[in-house]
This record gives structure tokens, sequence and C-alpha cells, in this order.
């Protein structure tokens, strides 16, 4: 057996690796076999496709991992809780954090609400979802996007 061809079983196994394991990080130890796996074919020394793999694995860890991570979201799942975020609803209970009150009701489920920036804000009055701590929706007042409304 050639090494190049020991490379390219090198690249398959990585491959095979991160498919199975979708973390972003035997993919690059692919692309550093498959070059050594270039440079075995070529006749080059070994010592020449070492030092490629090495090189061209790090180099494509460290530099294309963390810009691929951002753009797939790999490692990010999504909940149904997210879904919740950005949605307008109305008040069924008064929102006064001071009082700690306030809710509102999603589906068959009652949440407890929270005013983004410390407001009260009246029962019936249409919010936006900002953001979700626990069992604690935030909102604000919504002003515009009454077309949206959930409730």
């Amino acid at each position: 057996m050639s090494y190049g061809t020991f490379w390219v079983i090198v690249a398959a196994v990585a491959l095979v690796a991160e498919i199975v394991s979708l973390g972003l990080t035997t993919i690059w130890f692919t692309g550093g076999a498959i070059v050594a796996a270039i440079i075995g074919y070529m006749g080059g020394p070994l010592w020449a496709q070492v030092a490629a793999f090495i090189v061209v694995s790090t180099i494509l860890l460290l530099v294309m991992r963390p810009i691929a991570k951002k753009y797939l979201a790999i490692g990010q799942e999504k909940t149904n809780t997210d879904s919740l975020i950005g949605r307008i609803e109305k008040v069924l209970v008064e929102v006064d954090n001071n009082a700690g009150t306030g809710k509102i009701k999603l589906g068959d489920v009652d949440w407890r609400a929270v005013s983004e920036d410390g407001s009260v804000i009246p029962e019936g009055t249409l919010v936006k979802i900002e953001r979700i701590e626990g069992t604690k929706l935030y909102v604000r007042r919504e002003i515009d996007g009454v077309d949206n409304i959930n409730a």
C-alpha cells in the first residue's frame, strides 16, 4: 500500500467520523489527509506528507471552523420556545414587575410576563415577546404590528 492510499483511507475515516458526530472537528483532518495523499501520489517524502497533513488540518481547523460554526449553526438546537420570540400577544393579567404580576396565555399555557423596560403594562395591551428566561416571558409594548395578533 502506498502512502497516498494510506492518506485516502485517513481522509475517509475522518469524513465518516464527521458524518457521525457533526461536530465540525474531523472534517478538517479530511482536508489535510487529501493534501497529504496528493503529495504521496506525486512521490513526495513521508515527512512532507505528515507536515502537510498537520499544517493543512490545523489551518482549516483554526480558520474555517469558527466561520462554519457561525453560518451553519452547528450545535445550536432550536427549541419550541424559540418560536415564541417575536410573537405579538395580548396581556391577560396586568404586567407589573414591582407587584410581581403579569400573565400571557399562549395556547393552553399561562406564562408569567415581565416588562422588559420595567413599565406597567395594562391588561389587554398588545406586547411583543422579546426573550424567555425559564418560565418568564420578557415583553415590551407593541405599537405597530396590530395585524400580527396571535391572541
